[in-house]
This record gives C-alpha cells, sequence and structure tokens, in this order.
C-alpha cells in the first residue's frame, strides 16, 4: 500500500513547492503533457489542504493562459 502513495505523495511536493516558490513562472516551463497531468490530478483529487488547493488554482490559471496563447485548451474539463 505504501507503494501506492509515494507517486501521489510526490506530486503533492511537487505541487506545494511550485506554489511556495513563484509558481507562475516554473508552471510556464511545464511541458503540456504535465501540466495537463497536474490538472486532471487537482480535478480527480480535488483536494481541500490550503498549499493543494492555491497549486491547483495555479495551475487552472496556466491552462487558461496557455488557451488563450494558443487556441485550444490542452487541460480536460470536469
Amino acid at each position: 500500500m505504501k507503494q501506492c502513495l509515494l507517486p501521489q505523495l510526490g506530486l503533492l511536493m511537487v505541487m506545494a513547492t511550485l506554489t511556495a516558490c513563484g509558481s507562475d513562472s516554473k508552471l510556464s516551463r511545464l511541458s503540456d503533457f504535465d501540466l495537463a497531468e497536474r490538472h486532471g490530478y487537482c480535478l480527480d483529487k480535488t483536494p481541500t489542504a490550503p498549499g493543494q488547493v492555491q497549486a491547483c488554482t495555479n495551475i487552472q490559471r496556466e491552462c487558461e493562459s496557455r488557451k488563450a496563447e494558443l487556441g485550444s485548451y490542452i487541460c480536460r474539463h470536469h
């Protein structure tokens, strides 16, 4: 069971780090695939911890920014 939690905990740690360290610039450097994957995690898990909620808000903002830039939405919807 511990092995199943490790990838999720790692993703949460990355998300928290991005929130704490100027996430907008770091998120803009993510590949479309990685951004879409993180956004999907936020949709599927609906985190409630304040840091995680902020990270998901920043990820959503980056998805919207790329939609405006590219003309297509790379992140999935609910």
